[in-house]
Order: C-alpha cells, then sequence, then structure tokens
C-alpha cells in the first residue's frame, strides 16, 4: 500500500470514527443537573430560637395560673391562727361524774366497759374524761369543768349554773349506750346507771347505740317554790 493509499484509509477511518462518536453523542440523554442552591429559599433558625419559639408557644396554649390571690404576705390578710375553745371556757369549778355499768337485768357488773363524758364547745365535740369500768363495773369520779358556783345562788342567773355532759359508754356483746344532756353542779357527783341490752347471740356484733336524754333541771327563783 503506498503513502497515498494510506493517507485515503486513514481519512476514511477518521470519518468513520467522527461520524460513530457523533451519533452516539446524539443517543446520551443529557443528564439532569441539580439545581443551584438559593440562599434565600432557605434561611434555618439556630437551636436556641427554635426552642425560644417552641416555649413561647406552649406558654401561649398554658399560661402559669394566677396565684396572686393565694399570697399569704399581704397585710390585708389575717394569718393569725384561730383561737379554738377549751376546758377553760367550761367554767373554773369542778364537778363530778361516777358511771355505773350493769348487764340488762342489774345483777351483773360489766368489767371494762369503756366510758367517755363529752361536752359541746363552740359547736365541736370534746372529749373531756374517759375510763374503764372495774370488776364492780364503777368507773373512777370524772372531773369535769362547770361554771362557778356563785351562779347558783343568784335569783336568776343570766348564765347557767351547771354545764351538759354526754356520758357513752361500750361494751363487747352489748349494744352501745349513750346517756345525753346529763347535768353537772359545782361540787356535785351526778351518778350515771347504765343497764346494758346484750346482743342476741343471732346477730353479729352492732353498732348501733341506743340513747336515753336527760331533763334539764327547772330553776326556781328563792321565795317560790319549785316544781
Amino acid at each position: 500500500m503506498d503513502k497515498s493509499e494510506l493517507e485515503r484509509y486513514r481519512q476514511e477511518m477518521m470519518k468513520l470514527y467522527g461520524r460513530s462518536t457523533s451519533r452516539a453523542e446524539e443517543n446520551v440523554p443529557e443528564e439532569d443537573t441539580p439545581p443551584e442552591p438559593d440562599d434565600t429559599a432557605y434561611a434555618p433558625h439556630s437551636d436556641y430560637d427554635a426552642d425560644q419559639s417552641g416555649e413561647e408557644d406552649y406558654n401561649s396554649r398554658y399560661p402559669d395560673p394566677d396565684l396572686s390571690g393565694l399570697i399569704t404576705d399581704d397585710p390585708g390578710i389575717d394569718n393569725e391562727p384561730p383561737e379554738y375553745a377549751s376546758e377553760e371556757s367550761l367554767g373554773s369549778s369542778k364537778g363530778y361524774i361516777l358511771v355505773n355499768v350493769r348487764a340488762g337485768d342489774e345483777s351483773t357488773a360489766i368489767e371494762g366497759a369503756a366510758v367517755m363524758v363529752t361536752a359541746t364547745v363552740a359547736g365541736k365535740r370534746m372529749l373531756i374524761a374517759s375510763g374503764l369500768t372495774d370488776q364492780s363495773g364503777t368507773t373512777e369520779l370524772f372531773e369535769v369543768p362547770v361554771p362557778a358556783p356563785g351562779l347558783s345562788l343568784s335569783p336568776s342567773p343570766e348564765e347557767r349554773p351547771y354545764n351538759l355532759f354526754d356520758v357513752s359508754v361500750t361494751a363487747k356483746g352489748y349494744f352501745n349506750a349513750r346517756s345525753v344532756d346529763v347535768p353537772v353542779f359545782p361540787g356535785i357527783t351526778s351518778v350515771q346507771n347504765f343497764s346494758m341490752i346484750p346482743v342476741p347471740a343471732f346477730m353479729a356484733d352492732s353498732d348501733e347505740t341506743l340513747t336515753y336524754f336527760n331533763q334539764e333541771p327547772e330553776l326556781s327563783a328563792p321565795g317560790k317554790e319549785g316544781n
């Protein structure tokens, strides 16, 4: 092959490869190129800004309660504790209560019966004395507060010269019993006799209480006959 034929062959090959390359380039689809990021399209907040935004939204939805009405250091509010009545408010003198507890037929003493003496002071029930009966069914002598003796000597006392007490008795196997408005004068012993009613054998222990009401004494002025 001479030089002219060789040159012609080279040119034909170049044309051939040139066309093949251009056709391959025409058949290859253009790759999608991602768009350039826009710095103004998204501007993220810092962690602090995000926390602040969430906290403000939570506070707006759930505000703190108003506790201004519960402030205790306000000088206009009385912070002193209330004063409660005491036994001294019942009087400075002493009276006495003695309790005898027997079975229903009054022939058998009930030992170990629990006895409580209470009084109503300023609308509240107050325990004044308590104890258990001995082998003879008798309690110790309960000392209770009563008004001064001078009130009972007045022809028409403005205050009641005695105090009223409630006496309650509980004993196993018997219905509870209570004597209401037991009057006690200064220096005088009020004797309370209880005849306990046994709970029937077919019944379980009962919390039912049998209540006995006492009539207050009628005081008459000197020179007048008592009723």
